[in-house]
């Protein structure tokens, strides 16, 4: 579910064509001089104080989607779709990608047990396993996958991870997580018990999960899988009531609601304080919490905008921005790792904008499509590969300017600057321990609102590879006499400088 979004932080404005701030941006790096008014300076130090590097174990950045909707994109074995395992295995470079597959489907699905019949559920089935397992295996991936829990039921349960281990295989599976947003379950509350009775439901889900965990042994489990702050607000009774030590422990969480037909989220909306930093400090508190009871918090459902997401906002450039630096809050807030949420649209009250990735078969080969938050998701993956650290860095002093900065394993550091202010900036970065040339690259497009055109460096995704194609556009950029680099940032777009 989602946390309270607040006002918006500025207007929409028109900006200058991209071609032209391109142009302004080569000539002024080239010559180290600021095109535009508004300089500001950021000092990159060193590890930033108690954040770990992102694990060479797993993904840092994963997807999530449905259960019965992950062969949609992954084809079947016999005929892979090569481009989707591409551009999933692109955001976790140098680690195994993790894939969280659950979602609604996790308690409206089963496998079917002899004997028993269930006319509400969908079928999970042999030939879906063996597509899952090929996928899984071609990625070099583990799944986190959806056991059906509101059902109640120990036998469904475990005959879903009898067949899941058998057909898929325990060494491509992370966690089972048991039930998905338990806060939506239909609980029978007793006479004269108010109707948000959060302290029964919570014992009631935990005597349930406590059931159906003894029934399935020692096998990895996760959760609770919720997304609701007046859930997550218990989180340590949540843990409590579970009664069965967890693996992992996973939440939800989308900044901006849009479940309602009153709501009516804005692109601007993604930088208010409560979809970035906001939100990253609340889910600090559940990372302690969980390292209180010696677990590990994945963020395994993700997006900007509940219910499927808003089109307008969550099929724009301005998600792809957000999404660029949302991801470095929350490591820094702790987290083990975050999974993207990505489905189709089933008319979901918001038009079902949360479809970063779609695959079709067309002729014959597969076409691969991405939303414009993918290539912010793959800027900050490149920024970030396995093993990478967080470095300190100082805020530039200037409204509407997002800043970050890694150091990856091979010693290159990337200086991340994201301006959504309505004008161009020049940012001084000032690096220790750097002196040669370095080079920019831009992700950018043709405005905050616009729904296709992005690019990273001057690529785009191909459809038929999944992978960035076309010439790569980097500007060199030398150091100053005064020993800062200056970065040109046009509006709406961010510009990453690299230096060795």
């Amino acid at each position: 579910m989602s946390h309270v979004c607040l006002s918006a932080i500025k207007a929409l404005m028109p900006k200058i064509s991209l071609t032209a701030v391109w142009a302004a941006f080569a000539v002024a790096s080239a010559a180290g001089a600021a095109p535009v008014a508004g300089a500001a300076t950021v000092k990159v130090g060193g590890p930033a104080a108690g954040v770990a590097p992102t694990s060479a174990e797993q993904g840092f950045l994963g997807m999530s989607t449905s259960l019965t909707q992950i062969t949609d994109l992954s084809g079947p074995t016999s005929d892979p779709d090569t481009p989707f395992d591409h551009v999933v295995t692109s955001l976790s470079p140098g680690a195994p990608p993790v894939l969280r597959l659950g979602g609604v489907a996790t308690d409206d699905s089963w496998w079917p047990i002899p004997g028993v019949k269930e006319k509400y559920l969908a079928r999970l089935t042999p030939r879906w396993a063996g597509e899952v397992k090929a996928m899984l295996t071609a990625m070099g991936a583990k799944a986190i996958l959806g056991i059906n829990l509101e059902s109640g039921s120990p036998r469904l349960a475990g005959t879903e991870v009898n067949a899941f281990d058998k057909l898929i295989g325990p060494s491509l599976i992370d966690a089972f997580e048991l039930g998905n947003e338990p806060e939506f379950f239909p609980v029978a509350l007793p006479t004269g018990h108010p109707p948000h009775d959060y302290p029964f439901k919570i014992r009631h889900y935990g005597m349930q999960f406590a059931k159906i965990a003894s029934a399935l042994g020692d096998v990895p489990l996760a959760g609770p899988a919720s997304g609701a702050p007046h859930w997550l607000a218990h989180l340590g009774t949540l843990l409590d009531e579970m009664h069965t030590p967890v693996k992992l422990v996973t939440i939800h969480a989308y900044p901006i609601k849009s479940c309602s037909p009153s709501a009516h989220p804005t692109v601007s909306d993604l930088f208010a304080r409560s979809s970035i930093q906001g939100l990253a400090a609340t889910i600090r508190g559940y990372v302690r919490t969980a390292a209180a009871h010696g677990k590990p918090l994945r963020v395994d459902e993700f997006n900007a905008v509940t219910c499927g997401g808003e089109n307008g906002v969550s099929n724009s450039f301005g998600e792809a921005l957000w999404a660029l630096n949302v991801l470095p809050a929350l490591w820094r807030a702790g987290v083990q790792g975050v999974n993207m949420q990505t489905v189709k649209d089933r008319g979901l009250p918001g038009g079902g904008g949360n479809h970063v990735i779609a695959a079709t078969r067309a002729g014959a080969a597969w076409h691969i499509s991405v939303q414009p938050e993918y290539y912010g998701l793959r800027a900050f993956a490149d920024a970030a590969p396995a093993g990478s650290r967080l470095l300190s860095i100082s805020h530039p002093g200037v409204a509407g300017i997002y800043q970050f900065a890694t150091r990856t394993p091979n010693d290159s550091e990337h200086v991340v600057l994201t301006n959504v202010g309505s004008t161009a900036r020049t940012v001084s970065v000032r690096a220790r321990g750097t002196h040669g040339p370095g080079s920019v690259s831009l992700l950018s497009a043709r405005s905050l609102t616009a729904t296709s055109g992005a690019t990273l460096g001057g690529q785009q995704i191909s459809a038929r590879t999944g992978q960035l194609s076309g010439s790569p556009r980097t500007t060199s950029i030398n150091r100053s006499a005064g020993g800062a680099y200056k970065v040109a940032v046009p509006a709406d777009a961010a510009a990453i400088l690299t230096l060795s």
